[in-house]
């Protein structure tokens, strides 16, 4: 059986009974179920999971706004958030406000299992350190140290951007590229959704590694060595 701890944030009793089965089948044992908002506020701060599935829908306020207030915690910072949902402006509420990935609600598991194992992944596989110059990545804590000081903790989605940008820097990267290596499929038409990550990426980061993260016409994004030098 798997160990990772997931928090489920659901009302709609049969959804709840159809995780039920499929979890267990897919070797998650270790869960907790919350109705409401708050429960999910109360519970996560308890038990501290290690991914929280959130229902958009809830009997006391939207998912976008659990997530804001779970973002807001410290210790909750950085767990990856599942948003249910397939509608585009409620997708482009839960990136602004910190969701990471996204799953419809269907008869099948296959989408959300898949999500699921991709994400517990990816934390596995972030553990190395990226320099590049005064800056570096720490995967493990999904850190940013900028002149060796702290400057910033990422969620995991922010974490991925920032890494690909100060990775290949400075060349520019396609929108497509990006959206593709982040969220791992390729762009669904939501043509906010990338434009709304890096502006949560730039607000998380101190000024002067923001400016260098630079939009490039009618292609992509870079990240530049030196903010006075001319983008490509």
């Amino acid at each position: 059986m798997r160990s990772e701890r997931i928090l489920v944030v659901e009302d709609d009793a049969l959804w709840i009974e159809l995780l039920k089965l499929w979890f267990p089948a897919a070797g998650y044992s270790n869960l907790e179920y919350a109705v409401t908002g708050a429960e999910a506020l109360e519970a996560a701060v308890q038990r501290k999971p290690d991914c929280i599935l959130l229902d958009f829908v809830l009997p006391d306020q939207n998912g976008s706004e659990v997530c804001a207030k779970l973002r807001a915690i410290p210790d909750l910072a950085r767990v990856p958030v599942v948003l249910f949902t397939a509608h585009g402006r409620e997708k482009v509420l839960g990136l602004e406000n910190g969701a990471d990935y996204f799953v419809g609600k269907s008869d099948s598991p296959r989408e959300l299992m898949a999500t699921l194992d991709a994400l517990f992944k990816r934390a596995r596989n972030e553990t190395g350190v990226l320099k590049h110059g005064e800056l570096s990545l720490h995967g493990a804590d999904r850190r940013v140290f900028w002149k060796d000081a702290p400057v910033a903790t990422l969620t995991p989605k922010g974490f991925a951007l920032f890494h690909i940008l100060v990775e290949r820097g400075p060349q520019p990267v396609s929108r497509e590229d990006l959206f593709r290596m982040v969220e791992g499929v390729e762009n669904p038409g939501l043509s906010r959704a990338l434009d709304v990550m890096l502006n949560r990426l730039k607000k998380t980061l101190p000024s002067e590694l923001a400016e260098r993260i630079v939009n490039v016409k009618n292609f992509g994004y870079c990240f530049l060595e030196d903010r006075r030098v001319t983008k490509p």
